[in-house]
Formats: structure tokens, sequence, C-alpha cells
């Protein structure tokens, strides 16, 4: 099978943005909860960063002659999905949702790869679902080998 060669040349990782309620709740969330890197910015856009991921954040408007972005909202909308990460093992996945519940973040409900849902929701504080799963995938680089 020929594979086409795709008509742009990523040079990175993902860049993911999203709109905020607080800047500073949220970059503390993504920070100290998700080992976040805070680049630079707070007022307009803040950047963060880990491993290959990009994610910016910027204030939603609050309706109140804000300088956020107009016309928004915050928190999820099932239109712009979610990201996430795929954990190593069942095992690992287990003890991240535990670690994630001991800290009494918002959660989905636990993980059970024996039925059939290998994964679950962690939710920021705009509501926000960041996925962290564990599903083998066929072709894990993106291609066949």
């Amino acid at each position: 099978m020929r594979v086409p060669k795709p008509p742009v040349q990523f040079a990175g990782g993902v860049h993911i943005h999203r709109l905020v309620a607080d800047m500073k709740r949220s970059i503390d969330f993504y920070v100290t909860v998700l080992g976040f890197f805070y680049d630079h910015g707070i007022r307009e856009m803040a950047w963060l960063t880990r491993d290959n991921l990009v994610l910016t954040l910027s204030p939603a408007s609050t309706g109140e002659g804000d300088t956020g972005n107009e016309g928004s909202s915050v928190g999820f909308n099932p239109e712009c999905g979610y990201f996430g990460w795929r954990l190593e093992s069942a095992a690992a996945l287990e003890q991240a949702y535990s670690g994630f519940h001991d800290q009494r973040l918002s959660l989905s409900s636990p993980p059970d790869p024996g039925q059939g849902r290998p994964w679950f929701f962690l939710y920021d504080p705009d509501g926000y679902p960041v996925s962290f799963s564990f599903i083998t995938l066929d072709y894990p680089e993106g291609k066949p080998g």
C-alpha cells in the first residue's frame, strides 16, 4: 500500500488553544496538575508547553466590557473536542486516575479496560476534558512500518 506524502511537513508538536474564565487559575492548574512549563504571557495570552504540545490560554469574554475574546464562551463545547495522552499501560492509567482522585480533582468515572473503557477524563477549572487512555495503536508512529 502506497502512503501519499502529506502536503505539509510539521516542525514540531501540536498546538491547542483554550478560552478560560480565570487566567491565573488555569495556568496554575496546567502547571501544577499536568506538569506544563509556563513559557510566557498572562494578560492576553499565556503560552505553556509540555513534551510536543503547546497550549495557549486566553481570557474569554465575560460580557462585562472586558478585554477578552468578543462573543466567546468558556468551557467544554462538544464541537471543540478534547486532547489527551496515551499512557504506557493499564496499570499506569489506573495509577494516574488514583493520583488525580487523591488530589480531589474533577474526574469522569474511573477507567475500566476489562469492560472496554480504557480511558478517563480529568476536567480543568473551566470544565474542559483532558483524556488519559491506554489503547494499543496499530500504527503508533502514524504510518505502517
